[in-house]
């Protein structure tokens, strides 16, 4: 089966790695930008199996980035912390049928709570599992994993891109446009920044969004989808998961919310050290980076796949919008961190 980019074979994605004849159709599940996930069931067992975007698999070093990201998850696993990795065959997470790439988990009965469902509790033990893994040895790996974009200056040609959405019709070419300015205000921000937070940094997982969580009958957190694990700031990415988990992303953050999972982190041997207003404007970072992408996404620069020019297209306005909040949101920040 074809699906743009896309070459699915799960008869012989069984067949290859001996994993049981299907028992139904895989059903795909909804949710993230990037892969395609499927729940999938065979005579032996029930799998999540992460089909690899194509598109993104020709980037360079893309594959052995997410060989040494699920060796994060293993080490992280093996050091108490509830992580899943992705399963093994003759020692490698990759699994290749006809040039298509996949990764295979064990289906995890659990379930997603969302931002906005999330109560208290649930906030305070994600600033916990995140000292967990800031807390972890994985100098193992330091060697292994590329000190990636996270950490590089933002050179992005926005007015470029604007041109381009301009001359194809585009529906987010206008404000693009209208919002040239704060765009490059934001990259000299975070170009400011980062060479002050640059110099302490660790391994973690770097997505700790709700989604990427399941919780167990027993309220305990799974942490899934350790793709994107690599180098980062500590205390970058606690302010990134307390947003994520104090429901930033619906407008109506969640005071305590975000305190409750700061606080937590600083009570498990979690350390924030550097200055505050330097690590806020480095949040402008993660954003800049998917709105380029997105960007390039819609136009095509990505790949010909019209389903992926639409999801590329859907994302840039909601990530515009999503940065002016906060870049409001940040007097208010410094406020929080400082009580």
């Amino acid at each position: 089966m074809t699906l743009g980019n896309y070459k699915l074979n799960f008869e012989k994605l069984c067949a290859t790695y001996k994993l049981g004849s299907l028992s139904a159709e895989p059903e795909q599940i909804f949710g993230g930008f990037l892969h395609r996930m499927y729940r999938m069931t065979t005579g032996q067992a029930e799998y999540a199996v992460k089909v690899l975007n194509p598109q993104i698999m020709l980037r360079e070093a893309v594959m052995s980035n997410i060989i040494a990201a699920e060796k994060v998850a293993e080490l992280a696993r093996g050091n108490g912390i509830n992580a899943l990795p992705a399963l093994l065959h003759e020692g490698s997470c990759i699994h290749e049928v006809d040039g298509q790439y996949y990764l295979l988990f064990p289906w995890v009965q659990g379930r997603s709570i969302s931002a906005g469902n999330a109560g208290l509790e649930h906030c305070s033990t994600m600033g916990e599992a995140l000292a967990a893994i800031h807390t972890t040895d994985f100098s193992p790996l330091h060697n292994q994993l590329h000190r990636d974009s996270t950490a590089e200056q933002l050179r992005t040609d926005w007015k470029g891109y604007a041109l381009q959405g301009q001359a194809t019709g585009l529906p987010w070419s206008g404000p693009l446009t209208a919002d040239l300015d704060k765009l490059y205000h934001y990259e000299e921000l975070v170009n400011n920044a980062m060479p002050v937070l640059n110099g302490n940094r660790i391994i973690s997982h770097r997505d700790l969004d709700p989604k990427n969580v399941l919780w167990d009958d027993d309220g305990r957190p799974v942490i899934i989808d350790w793709e994107a694990a690599g180098w980062i700031n500590p205390a970058q990415e606690l302010v990134e998961v307390a947003l994520y988990w104090s429901d930033f992303e619906s407008g109506h953050i969640h005071k305590d919310a975000f305190c409750a999972l700061i606080q937590a982190y600083r009570n498990h041997g979690g350390e924030t050290r550097d200055p505050w207003p330097d690590v806020l404007s480095s949040g402008f970072h993660g954003k800049m980076g998917w709105l380029d992408y997105s960007i390039r996404r819609s136009l095509g620069l990505e790949g010909p796949d019209e389903a992926e020019r639409e999801l590329g297209t859907c994302q840039v306005l909601p990530t515009l919008t999503a940065l002016h909040d906060y870049a409001g949101f940040i007097p208010f920040a410094l406020q929080w961190l400082a009580e």
